[in-house]
């Protein structure tokens, strides 16, 4: 059973993309490519032996690439990718719901006759070791009111930091902590994208790789082919380093002026992150000059859809609503480093709960969107009569009790004109109170439905626990 929400109805929804989505091109075009630098879109370097390093990765994580990247080797195939940090099991809901767009505009484009190359790329680079080794994962537990009705609650389960804040977190083996409470909470046998040992790029691709097969190709952001071939990017992003400050300035400028916040914000001394050094430890350190080795330099939040524009040459990028404010704040770098930029879509966004669930908000007429909201109010706003009177007596009660408050004043205050403040305080502690009173006598009509409320509080705890979107905080797996 299928159900749809509108995004300006889903909470925390980035407003420049809304507007983007409803048609404002001022920051990011739709709909047809830029014509930059078309001599780089041709063949910036050689894909030959690229291809090759991505057959050699992706058959180690058990792909077959031989359909798509021959083709995309040669410049015949329409490219479309997605990205995303390699999240412990895979990482939130948002990731498969990339993944499912990814493939979907796949197999709808070849369902055209047009031949598709469709990658997914690994942030392994990222250092962010708190957010890959973490997982929420939906639980049901008994109610504290009921031995029938169940509320979903969240376990979290995470790695303890053992390695350095700014260590690449790719390369890094999955904690062994990790596995085993995911291993226990499932009551699995222990799969072999999380035998001992592995990474958690490796343990990402391979899982990735048993849900999708062969529609997509993985691709490392650390893989030393793909490195080799950035290098003249990184040559120009060093070069024009000044000229790209100022380019993002005024971008931010730009964008604040329109209301909109700027993605990436500058670093110490109001200047922008472009590019890191990898020791030979894997620790990322601020880019120092030119003579560092391409295999040893790492993309920042802004750089790394340049390096990705730049080497794999998509068609179109699916992202995330942030992922499209980043190509917002970087588009003037794609013609000033003439980097052609790919079309831009927002990838779909998913919520998904038991059949039963859906039925249950089908029963008290509950709309998807109804339930980013507290249980109380939903189920008040379908409440009418009874929850209206108490409003209602609520409201003529404060009305009247405030008019002869006002009568006193009248008659005390040209007799003493320092009691002023206290019936003005006076005024606000019984609109207080009064209203107080009424939305507890409301919750109180609502909470004597006892399987209604039930059921009701386990929709928004399914699909919006914590008051955070499904998809953003629960994991997939």
């Amino acid at each position: 059973m299928n159900r749809r929400v509108p995004l300006a109805r889903y909470p925390g929804m980035n407003r420049f993309v809304l507007d983007w989505l409803g048609g404002d091109e001022r920051f990011l075009r739709r709909g047809t490519h830029r014509e930059t630098a078309p001599d780089v879109r041709r063949q910036p370097h050689d894909r030959g032996s690229l291809a090759a390093a991505l057959e050699e990765s992706n058959r180690r994580w058990g792909i077959s690439t031989d359909a798509s990247l021959g083709p995309w080797a040669r410049g015949e195939s329409l490219t479309i990718i997605a990205g995303q940090q390699v999240g412990f099991a895979g990482g939130p809901l948002y990731t498969l719901a990339k993944l499912a767009t990814l493939v979907r505009l796949k197999r709808d484009l070849e369902s055209q006759g047009i031949p598709v190359t469709a990658f997914f790329w690994l942030a392994t680079e990222d250092h962010d070791f708190d957010e890959v080794a973490s997982l929420n994962l939906p639980v049901s537990t008994l109610s504290s009111t009921t031995e029938v009705n169940r509320e979903l609650d969240l376990h979290c389960i995470r790695a303890i930091r053992k390695a350095d804040p700014r260590a690449a977190v790719g390369s890094l083996p999955v904690a062994d902590s990790l596995s085993s409470q995911l291993i226990s909470f499932y009551d699995i046998e222990r799969p072999s994208w999380l035998r001992e040992g592995i990474s958690f790029r490796d343990s990402f691709a391979e899982l990735i790789a048993s849900m999708f097969g062969n529609d997509v190709v993985l691709v490392d952001s650390l893989l030393p082919e793909l490195r080799r071939a950035g290098e003249p990017l990184f040559q120009r992003i060093h070069a024009c380093r000044n000229e790209i400050q100022t380019a993002l300035s005024a971008r931010a400028s730009e964008l604040q002026a329109a209301g909109y916040r700027e993605q990436v914000v500058p670093g110490d001394g109001d200047e922008y992150t472009l590019l890191f050094e990898i020791d030979e430890n894997g620790i990322r350190r601020p880019f120092v000059g030119s003579a560092t080795p391409p295999e040893r330099i790492s993309t920042s939040a802004l750089t790394r859809p340049l390096l990705q524009d730049f080497v794999i040459q998509p068609d179109i990028f699916v992202g995330g609503p942030a992922e499209v404010a980043y190509y917002a704040q970087i588009a003037p770098l794609h013609d000033l480093l003439s980097v052609a930029m790919p079309r831009v879509a927002l990838r779909g966004h998913a919520l998904i709960a038991p059949s039963r669930v859906i039925r249950t908000m089908e029963r008290y007429s509950i709309d998807v969107p109804d339930i980013f909201d507290s249980p109380d109010a939903i189920l008040a706003a379908r409440e009418a009569e009874g929850v209206s009177t108490v409003r209602r007596i609520a409201e003529e009660a404060k009305g009247d009790l405030i008019r002869r408050i006002g009568e006193i004043g009248e008659l005390a205050l040209p007799a003493d004109h320092s009691l002023a403040r206290s019936f003005q305080r006076s005024v606000g502690h019984i609109e207080y109170h009064f209203d107080a009173l009424a939305r507890r006598a409301a919750n109180g009509l609502v909470r004597k439905d006892r399987e209604r409320f039930a059921a009701t509080r386990r929709a928004v705890a399914m699909l919006y626990p914590d008051r955070h979107v499904q998809d953003r905080v629960v994991g997939w797996y």
